[in-house]
């Protein structure tokens, strides 16, 4: 993904990129974090963006390093929490080979393995991994590619219900499925136009333990349909669409 792009959304980050953190029904990442991190932590939040998250960790940990590779959106961050005394911010491309930035007790790693190029996603996992101490607590999120077919499954179901027949229901989950998934067998479906890659629950398990991680949880945030479709009837409720959380350790 283009640092360019990431630049001109900063400004309107909040707008424009879902809220993961915010938007998890159940708050499974906050429990997960909260039951993680100590007062005497150092935590990296790997790919920080315009800082959300960053509050929330600086309030029990001594110490944060949030970086991102997008200067602009470390820019609006710093502007926008001046008060968070204990936080360091670093602009860092996590996919290219550099020393060691810090040492953490745990790291967050929240939708940033999305880019469709492996060997980026591999780098990047490489750098967290070489950031952390011996025994950290790494805490990712990433997509559920389970999700892109269970939303197809939905938009059948809701044309449907609103009295299309089902050679015509399927027509349109067909085209949804032509205008979005760029490669089904690689996981890359485009969300707003950016091919994003997307996992399946027995992938995230190999990728996190063929990079040397001990693979502790793997569960689901959940979020509304909301998040999926604008004006989602109300009948669409359970199942929620997700993304996956791996709950991991470096030995």
């Amino acid at each position: 993904m283009d640092q360019q792009v990431w630049d001109r959304a900063a400004p309107q980050y909040d707008e424009e990129i879902f809220d993961t953190f915010a938007n998890d029904r159940h708050k499974v990442l906050q429990k997960a974090l909260d039951r993680l991190i100590a007062p005497s932590h150092t935590v990296c939040d790997f790919g920080c963006g315009v800082g959300r998250t960053v509050p929330f960790l600086a309030r029990r940990a001594q110490r944060v390093i949030a970086t991102d590779f997008s200067l602009t959106s470390l820019e609006v961050a710093a502007e926008n929490l001046p008060q968070l005394r204990n936080v360091q911010w670093l602009h860092r491309d996590l996919a290219e080979k550099n020393r060691a930035f810090c040492r953490a007790d745990v790291g967050l790693l929240m939708q940033v393995l999305i880019m469709p190029d492996a060997r980026i996603r591999q780098g990047i996992l490489e750098t967290v991994y070489r950031n952390l101490r011996k025994g950290a607590s790494l805490l990712a999120v990433v997509p559920s590619l389970e999700v892109t077919l269970l939303t197809y499954q939905r938009i059948g179901q809701w044309y449907l219900r609103d009295g299309s027949s089902a050679r015509e229901a399927i027509s349109h989950m067909q085209d949804s499925a032509r205008e979005e998934i760029v490669s089904l067998v690689e996981g890359i479906v485009n969300i707003s136009d950016t091919p994003t890659k997307h996992y399946l629950r027995e992938e995230a398990l190999i990728l996190f333990r063929e990079s040397g991680f001990r693979v502790l949880e793997l569960e689901k945030i959940e979020y509304a349909w909301d998040a999926d479709f604008e004006d989602a009837p109300r009948w669409m409720q359970d199942p929620y669409p997700w993304d996956w959380l791996i709950v991991a350790r470096k030995p």
